[in-house]
């Protein structure tokens, strides 16, 4: 085969790739050899250059499922990482349905692979908890990031059993909150807490056996990871947002933030960044919204607006 010339898709003369020799941009890959030579005076730029490609075409998405040769990607949500599974379908990969020969060995099969998956008790108990990660992160709509972090953090903690006469119930809800702090998602307590059975202090309790047994340095909450998902549920427009984000900043360059409540933080930005954009917003409507009381989101408020020296209009 004839060495190709390399495709340039760069506007920019300067990010061309250019020949070291003669800083000719004319290069030539040969696919027979693996090489890019320069076209101008025939040195070898790079050898053992591997190509990437598929040597096969598809022109359908039919074949290209039956021509592809790589599975499911590794996830850790997966009882053997790569969710090996006999399905229920009957269906050879054509779509035509099986003999009732292969149909019955196929039934054999599935029954087999249900048995070796729980044979143990610690693959029970693995693929329960998966399932519930599962659950309560669809509920809680948390991205893929999170819920293998949380399936890592109990893979952890099985192996060192720390399982033993514990509820996978709790230790899983627990797994799934510090996978949310490490990635500094706002879910609190009260939200993982009321996807599952358990109280705020029995979840609470869990939490730091984890970060005791795993030896984590959990990052602190902040209020900004929080302020996006209470102005959404208030309806409140992206202005007040904006302004609320603003006056956070001022108060964290005033050093007015240290050791207060983020939840506080962000009900006492939001409520004046409200007032400011003429909105009506009942303090007690904020404070159920912030998981927080009354009294504390009106000390905030005196405190941001006397240190900060805001101008509200009240109507």
């Amino acid at each position: 085969m004839a060495p190709q010339p390399i495709n340039i898709t760069s506007s920019s003369e300067a990010s061309l790739p250019r020949c070291p020799d003669c800083n000719s941009t004319k290069l030539t890959f040969d696919s027979t050899r693996g090489e890019i030579c320069c076209g101008i005076c025939g040195l070898v730029v790079e050898d053992s250059y591997i190509d990437q490609t598929a040597e096969w075409r598809a022109y359908t998405k039919e074949q290209h499922i039956r021509r592809a040769r790589t599975g499911t990607p590794k996830s850790l949500l997966s009882y053997d990482h790569y969710g090996t599974l006999i399905d229920y379908s009957n269906k050879d990969i054509f779509g035509n349905s099986l003999s009732p020969e292969k149909a019955s060995q196929m039934f054999r099969l599935r029954t087999l692979q249900r048995r070796a998956v729980l044979q143990y008790g610690t693959e029970r108990n693995l693929l329960r908890a998966l399932n519930e990660i599962k659950r309560i992160s669809s509920q809680l709509n948390l991205t893929v990031k999170v819920r293998e972090t949380a399936a890592m953090i109990y893979r952890k903690i099985l192996k060192t059993g720390l399982v033993r006469g514990r509820s996978t119930e709790a230790l899983v809800s627990a797994a799934l909150y510090l996978s949310c702090r490490l990635h500094k998602q706002p879910a609190s307590l009260e939200d993982v807490a009321d996807k599952t059975r358990l109280n705020k202090k029995k979840l609470a309790k869990n939490f730091r056996l984890l970060l005791k047994h795993l030896d984590l340095k959990m990052p602190l909450a902040s209020p900004e990871s929080s302020i996006a998902k209470f102005t959404s549920v208030l309806n409140f427009p992206p202005k007040v947002l904006t302004d609320a984000q603003t006056i956070l900043s001022q108060a964290k360059s005033a050093k007015i933030t240290v050791g207060k409540n983020p939840n506080s933080l962000a009900a006492a930005a939001l409520y004046i960044a409200a007032l400011q954009n003429k909105i009506k917003c009942p303090q007690n409507e904020i404070a159920k919204t912030c998981q927080i009381t009354e009294v504390t989101l009106r000390n905030r408020y005196k405190e941001f607006v006397k240190v900060l020296k805001l101008k509200i209009h009240l109507t």
